[in-house]
């Protein structure tokens, strides 16, 4: 038993010391998400499954394909200070366990072939459809009340529209804890055999590293929108009649232990620390909201008050841990880099991810961010950062190829920054002019502040015309096509003689 106690304390200490190693000599890695479940196509793939399938992947003729286009239209694949790299993903519950192995494996043969370096991007909870075996059983479940009464499915707002997902997996749950354990000590094995290989063969730069996460949080109950995690809090003991202290920090630190146990089952394998990250996304403090001067925010959402519930409990700090590196969504948004930032210096961490992003708030429209791909890179690399995942590139096929996320992500401005990336050429940050979130959320406080005093002196045709427009800015705000809102809203500004 002490032998055991002292080599966990030993594992903590090695973890520890690794994570904050110095990244200023280290490989960086620009990367680009291809989807890998659910379908033979990684363009097409979906990110969800009816658990009334066998789980599908691409075949090696299509996994290089996507590869070799991404590395022809680029056309570098950098040196030893910076590597063109692919995240494959996700890899899920649903997977067998010798697929898992064997896809990992024909991996690292992908990225010996094509010179372009190769990482993995875990789902951690969500896709588990097809485990009836762990979310038919009540404890495995997260709950919306004291009661214990069970999620009917998650929420993920990923699009226009809620879509429904599996129901949200207790984190803290014995079962589910016990499969995580023996799940990341798979991925972790194989792995690091692959790791172990690229070594022999004198090519460690092709491993980019394990993303173990997607985008980690205690979510909201589809049907309801009531937000969960009491299954968690009763599993660590309180109840109604003894609720924590802090509903909230009690319900981080849930988050934040079940992202240390995947990434500890990863290092336990022998997967390098420095080489683990995790994936959480967060609404910026600004965003969520604004300081005494500044104009008021659209995004808080009706009856929250809280910040951590905003963000599902998981806000910048719980991607933090002892056997990994933070990763985060970096959609750019205001003060979003900021903070992360800060809680980098705060603590005191060398090294991190962007672990899925674009040029490009979600809805906003290309151009949207008020900066350039080369600007967006350098808020990364120029600050530390070691693996940026790109997404977007290559999804639809050639059906979709003028979609806002395809042109952002693949478009010839965009090429020019990661070719100059890949050459070793440091990064411009150049000055960001004012993104669609900093410009809407004013211009509708003019509206508001305005429009009852300009409606009662205006006539009958102005104020049937201002009613049509005001309900579709309003429609479109629902919609989360802010881009056009906010084109709307300038319409609405002109027509009361308010400054667009």
């Amino acid at each position: 038993m002490r032998a055991k106690i002292l080599l966990t304390s030993l594992l903590g200490f090695f973890c520890l010391g690794n994570v904050n190693a110095g990244a200023a000599r280290e490989t960086r890695y620009l990367a680009f998400q291809i989807f890998t479940y659910y379908s033979p196509d990684p363009k097409v793939a979906a990110l969800m499954s009816s658990g009334s399938r066998a789980p599908l992947t691409p075949g090696n003729a299509e996994l290089r394909a996507c590869v070799e286009d991404i590395k022809q239209r680029i056309g570098a694949t950098g040196d030893p200070q910076t590597r063109l790299a692919v995240m494959l993903g996700p890899l899920c519950f649903e997977q067998s366990d010798a697929g898992i192995t064997k896809y990992i494996e024909r991996a690292f043969d992908l990225a010996l072939e094509t010179d372009v370096a190769v990482g993995f991007h875990i789902d951690d909870s969500i896709f588990w459809a097809a485990r009836r075996d762990l979310w038919s059983d009540p404890n495995n479940v997260e709950a919306m009340d004291w009661e214990g009464t069970s999620c009917t499915g998650r929420r993920l707002d990923w699009g226009r529209e809620p879509t429904e997902a599996p129901p949200q997996m207790c984190f803290n749950s014995k079962a589910v804890q016990r499969e995580v354990r023996r799940r990341s000590a798979l991925f972790g094995q194989a792995i690091q055999a692959g790791v172990n290989r690229l070594q022999r063969l004198k090519r460690p730069e092709l491993f980019a590293g394990v993303i173990a996460g997607w985008e980690t949080m205690i979510g909201q109950d589809f049907k309801t929108g009531r937000y969960l995690g009491y299954r968690a809090l009763l599993n660590r003991g309180f109840s109604r009649q003894r609720p924590p202290q802090d509903m909230d920090r009690e319900q981080e630190n849930v988050v934040q232990e079940f992202i240390d146990l995947w990434t500890k089952g990863l290092a336990e394998a022998g997967v390098s620390p420095q080489k683990i990250y995790s994936h959480t996304a967060f609404l910026s403090r600004r965003a969520f909201k604004p300081g005494p001067d500044e104009e008021v925010t659209y995004m808080q959402r009706k009856g929250e008050v809280t910040y951590s519930q905003h963000n599902h409990f998981a806000p910048p700090s719980v991607a933090f841990g002892k056997c990994h590196r933070p990763g985060f969504s970096t959609y750019p948004q205001p003060g979003l880099f900021d903070d992360i930032y800060e809680e980098l210096t705060r603590h005191k961490q060398a090294g991190w991810a962007s672990s899925e992003g674009t040029n490009m708030q979600p809805m906003s429209g290309p151009g949207q961010s008020g900066m350039t791909m080369e600007t967006y890179l350098a808020k990364m690399f120029n600050h530390g950062a070691t693996l940026v995942n790109v997404f977007a590139w290559g999804v639809g096929g050639e059906a979709m190829k003028n979609m806002d996320f395809r042109v952002v992500t693949e478009g010839e401005e965009a090429l020019r920054a990661y070719r100059k990336f890949l050459k070793g050429v440091p990064l411009t940050e150049a000055a960001a002019t004012s993104s669609l979130m900093e410009r809407l959320p004013p211009k509708i406080h003019r509206i508001q502040k305005a429009f009852p005093a300009w409606i009662r002196n205006s006539n009958a045709d102005n104020r049937e015309k201002a009613a049509a427009l005001m309900q579709e800015m309003d429609a479109k705000l629902k919609a989360k096509r802010f881009d056009e809102a906010e084109k709307t809203a300038d319409s609405i500004l002109a027509l009361i003689g308010g400054k667009p």
